[in-house]
């Protein structure tokens, strides 16, 4: 019995020392930032206004934010019965960072915002002076950690293109 004590004393440290567990397995990825999307305006409110985003409501509030997914979306502004803006909108989302060693979680995403200023003579950004003024599309894209967008834009006329009903409308 003094026997089996003893094998016991010295083998059971052996076996446990000999279990010790490495977890090298990655943790969690970051969630994914959001998108938000508005519209607004800078010198005067558009007559109407129409996209294609189911995120962004019928008579949106001129100046908020609206939380949307990544996509690329159509959109039209008119700046009077009978000109007006259109062209496509792409929102991107900041993707979280990847889960790192011994379970460390990876960042998150930054959120996006894009706030489509919809003046008379064409889109721009708060406070800057790039207009769009003829009927050939330009191309504006911005890839930064907080504005993360790009937009094509080009000027129509109800003579040379049919329209969607608005959105909004200030009539």
């Amino acid at each position: 019995m003094r026997r089996i004590k003893l094998m016991l004393a010295i083998i059971a440290p052996l076996f446990f020392t000999s279990c010790i567990v490495v977890d090298n397995s990655p943790g969690p990825n970051g969630r994914d930032g959001n998108a938000y999307f508005g519209v607004d305006y800078e010198r005067r409110a558009p007559y109407s206004y129409w996209d294609n985003n189911s995120s962004i409501p019928f008579n949106p509030i001129l100046g908020e934010y609206y939380l949307t997914r990544p996509g690329i979306y159509d959109f039209e502004y008119f700046i009077n019965p009978y000109d007006y803006y259109y062209g496509t909108y792409e929102v991107y989302i900041n993707r979280g960072g990847l889960g790192g060693a011994h379970g460390e979680p990876g960042f998150d995403g930054l959120d996006t915002y894009l706030m489509f200023i919809a003046d008379p003579d064409g889109y721009h950004l708060h406070g800057d002076s790039f207009k769009t003024g003829g009927s050939e599309p330009i191309v504006i894209e911005q890839k930064t950690d907080k504005y993360n967008y790009k937009i094509t834009i080009q000027k129509g006329n109800v003579n040379t293109r049919d329209a969607k009903p608005p959105k909004y409308s200030s009539n």
